[in-house]
């Protein structure tokens, strides 16, 4: 599932004010492992909804449960972390705006895929609800990557913008094929047709969860870029000038329309 993509400096570690913290690092990592946790999870999960596996099919309703309480877990504290950012930043620019959509896409999503994947457990059987739940959550992720990819542009470099792209677009085609997975769970097909359906369902699942888990090594790697590109800009004197470059411009922006405001 897709998750917050940002360029700005993140303060991950919610419980300091301190923005020069090294603890934001550390909670950076822990989300981006727990990320690709939860992708490797539902990529176990996807096996075992192929008709051949259908009798380990409990195992992999319970692996799409814990994937997806671990996407909610990151996706509630990318949340919160906006939530922290924004108000110690007050702006009136669209940036923060994005923001929040995606993000507030990407948890009611995870939530949704929560409640879908204890509805696809054979001692509930509610199969039709739990197919509700993917297929809305899906396009709410599908929504959360559209907004969340009118920030390329500030992007502080060709290669991070480079990451972002293709992370994104892991996302966008991860959750569409989600989407149109979900769909057949519908129907009432039964036979040699029910199995042919589940079978492509469920080999479009597994094609997705791997696109998740790639999404969550490129978001890690342009942590890494995001890294380098800080001790480049110190080492050569820049400063922050890169890191810090949409942070300036968007206190500028708030300033200005402030002032205009005003006037």
């Amino acid at each position: 599932m897709p998750h917050l993509v940002t360029h700005r400096p993140r303060v991950s570690n919610l419980g300091t004010r301190d923005q020069a913290s090294s603890s934001h690092k550390v909670w950076e990592t822990i989300n981006a492992f727990s990320y690709k946790l939860g992708g490797l999870t539902f990529v176990g999960g996807s096996i075992f909804f192929f008709p051949a596996l259908s009798e380990y099919l409990l195992a992999g309703d319970w692996l799409f449960f814990a994937g997806s309480l671990l996407y909610l877990l990151v996706t509630g504290h990318d949340l919160l972390e906006v939530i922290k950012y924004w108000r110690q930043h007050e702006t009136e620019t669209f940036s923060g705006y994005i923001e929040f959509v995606a993000a507030w896409s990407y948890v009611l999503g995870s939530a949704l895929f929560v409640v879908g994947s204890l509805c696809f457990l054979p001692s509930l059987d509610a199969v039709l609800l739990g197919a509700w739940c993917f297929i809305i959550g899906s396009v709410l992720f599908v929504i959360g990557g559209l907004v969340n990819i009118l920030q390329v542009v500030e992007a502080p470099s060709l290669l991070y913008m480079q990451l972002f792209n293709l992370t994104v677009a892991l996302f966008l085609i991860g959750s569409a094929l989600f989407t149109v997975a979900s769909i057949p769970y519908l129907w009432d097909l039964s036979g040699a047709v029910k199995t042919q359906i589940t079978a492509f369902a469920a080999a479009q699942f597994l094609f997705a969860s791997v696109l998740f888990f790639l999404g969550g090594v490129a978001t890690y790697y342009r942590k890494l870029v995001h890294e380098e590109l800080e001790v480049f800009c110190h080492a050569s004197g820049l400063g922050t000038m890169f890191i810090r470059g949409l942070q300036k411009e968007i206190s500028q922006k708030g300033q200005l329309g402030k002032t205009y405001k005003a006037g």
